[in-house]
């Protein structure tokens, strides 16, 4: 879940040639969980940037291909003159040149805009953050700054416009499925690139709600409307929802008259189409580290509205289809999983 800071120039993604979908192969990627050894779930992807294959954090919630120091070969990437900094919901920012390379995932490969890390650090709002408890030859993306956890690369997919933007539209992808794999189930995740039409049937269709303005402690470019709602009271939350496989917890903002409400509690998350009509809908308890259902009530005072940080939880309802060029987010009820 990305912090954009107002420093940061929101520049041309960069695309494709018109018609790249076409010319670019369909490609599914394993999607993996990664239990930390604090309990956390993260998600990776393997990825291949110039001649380095390695595993890449999978964020949902936020924009580019970003890379720490020590990681690729000579020739790997190209690069700039630009500096690039770049920050997490975490409080966690990296500062380095923005450059080139060729990713590869799967089958399909072309160069991308690519953020060469130089040094790590915080936010002065946030001087505690993961990137403060270890060294930098020691800290991994993802971790939670546990050292020598998490990933030295992440894939931000969400489409927001940025210097560093959406890798996958880099390289030609204009669609792509996310199915992360459920508790128990480590075998289930996958990303699909330039999935096929009848991989794209029976998706609920929903225009995103952003791109809304940016708030103190996450982006919310790829929203959508909707409501958590409390099963017993009928209390809800309304406002634009984020889906983040970046983030292992539910988050509601500025619902100062709703909550809090207790583990163990039933509710639902609906979503709506752009009548007002609900589109898609999930009930879950309150309260699960394993289901991403841990609900923490934050107020922030640069949000402009409330707001539902949704997490992982999402996906584990629903398959998520992502459509670039229509800048559109699909729906699907996933399959009940094997016992």
């Amino acid at each position: 879940m990305a912090l954009r800071a107002a420093f940061l120039a929101a520049l041309a993604l960069s695309a494709a040639p018109a018609g790249a979908q076409d010319a670019q192969p369909r490609a599914v990627l394993p999607i993996k969980a990664v239990t930390l050894s604090n309990g956390a779930v993260r998600y990776g992807v393997p990825i291949r940037i110039g001649a380095t294959s390695l595993d890449a954090a999978l964020d949902t919630g936020s924009t580019g291909l970003r890379v720490l120091p020590g990681v690729l070969k000579a020739g790997d990437a190209t690069p700039g003159e630009a500096p690039e900094i770049y920050g997490y919901a975490s409080g966690s920012r990296y500062e380095g040149l923005a450059g080139e390379a060729v990713l590869g995932l799967g089958a399909v490969a072309a160069k991308a805009p690519i953020h060469l890390i130089a040094s790590i650090g915080c936010f002065t709002h946030l001087p505690r953050c993961p990137a403060s408890r270890t060294s930098l030859p020691h800290y991994g993306i993802a971790s939670d700054g546990l050292p020598d956890e998490g990933f030295k690369a992440i894939l931000g997919t969400d489409m927001d416009r940025a210097r560093i933007g959406n890798p996958l539209s880099a390289i030609g992808v204009r669609r792509w499925i996310v199915e992360l794999p459920r508790p128990g189930h480590p075998d289930e995740g996958r990303l699909i690139l330039n999935p096929k039409p009848e991989e794209t049937a029976g998706y609920a269709m929903l225009p995103i709600v952003g791109p809304y303005a940016q708030i103190q402690g996450g982006g919310l470019h790829d929203a959508l409307p909707g409501c958590l709602i409390h099963a017993q009271s009928k209390a809800r939350v309304c406002g634009p929802v984020l889906l983040d496989t970046g983030t292992s917890f539910l988050s509601v903002i500025n619902a100062r008259n709703t909550g809090p409400w207790a583990d163990g509690d039933a509710v639902s998350l609906e979503v709506y189409g752009a009548d007002g009509v609900v589109a898609a809908s999930t009930g879950f308890a309150l309260g699960s580290r394993d289901a991403a259902t841990r609900l923490v009530w934050r107020n922030e005072i640069a949000a402009p509205r409330p707001s539902i940080f949704a997490g992982a939880a999402p996906y584990f309802a629903w398959s998520v289809l992502y459509d670039a060029r229509r800048q559109q987010i699909g729906l699907k009820p996933r399959a009940p999983a094997e016992p």
